[in-house]
């Protein structure tokens, strides 16, 4: 079995499965990432970061969610206007509003998004178009060498914001966890999908999951990106097959009773 046949095992494991139509629905969702985002989102790419940066480090979803749906998250943060968030003191909103965000775990976010604030300023990078057209990353994988160019894409963003010191963003998996939300041709490789790619045969299997080297990490999204441009589907429905599959707490509601680990 090749690593393509044990991804199209994977699938269908997941299709027999399937929950309707929910699952169908987040299909569709993901097939149309980025323009769902830069609605929702309102092109504010702070907003997206800000987001990403309070789930972050295991803060429980379900209260972050609930944190972010209501309008105090936005309130708190000055509606993410950027002019007006760079320059707050994060310690202002940790004396007077830390009581409604402990469903993000860790005060050190709040200056880290505040840091965002004030470099994407700096930079001139501040709404979701902005990625698109200063970085010059293809939204979609037609051939074989749009993969090459996302890398090679990638890689210059990844070292602009280790220059940076972009807060959570420097990090080779949480850029990318980025991109894949804001639509980019990219899967995420978190623990789950590392998880699966050991099972695969993609990397080596490991006790802990976090000890994966970014070159090893980057062999499983691009292989996902390979798989996808042959089985024509988007890496982000990919991604989510991988999380099903790998019992990933959020996703089993796409479907109905217990999926073995295996192939």
């Amino acid at each position: 079995m090749t690593v393509f046949d044990k991804l199209d095992t994977i699938r269908a494991k997941v299709d027999a499965k399937r929950n309707e139509p929910l699952f169908s629905e987040e299909i569709r969702s993901l097939e149309n990432r980025y323009q769902t985002t830069v609605t929702s989102e309102q092109n504010n790419l702070l907003r997206v970061m800000a987001k990403l940066i309070c789930y972050s480090n295991n803060a429980p979803s379900d209260k972050v969610t609930q944190l972010i749906d209501s309008r105090k998250f936005e309130r708190i943060f000055h509606d993410f206007e950027l002019t007006a968030l760079a320059k707050e003191d994060p310690e202002n909103i940790i004396d007077s509003e830390w009581h409604n965000l402990t469903a993000i775990r860790f005060k050190k976010k709040i200056p880290a998004i505040i840091r965002c604030a004030k470099l994407l300023q700096d930079g001139g990078s501040t709404t979701i178009e902005s990625i698109y057209s200063g970085n010059k990353l293809p939204v979609e994988l037609k051939t074989e060498s749009d993969i090459d160019n996302f890398w090679l894409c990638f890689d210059l963003m990844l070292a602009k914001y280790e220059k940076q010191e972009m807060p959570h963003f420097k990090n080779m998996t949480t850029l990318l966890h980025l991109l894949l939300h804001l639509g980019f041709p990219c899967v995420k490789p978190d623990l789950i999908v590392m998880k699966v790619a050991a099972l695969i045969g993609l990397v080596p299997t490991r006790e802990n999951l976090n000890t994966y080297r970014p070159v090893e990490r980057k062999i499983v999204v691009k292989t996902i990106q390979q798989y996808c441009l042959s089985r024509n589907i988007k890496p982000a429905v990919m991604d989510l097959y991988f999380l099903v599959f790998g019992g990933q707490k959020d996703s089993l509601k796409y479907v109905n009773g217990f999926i073995p680990f295996s192939i």
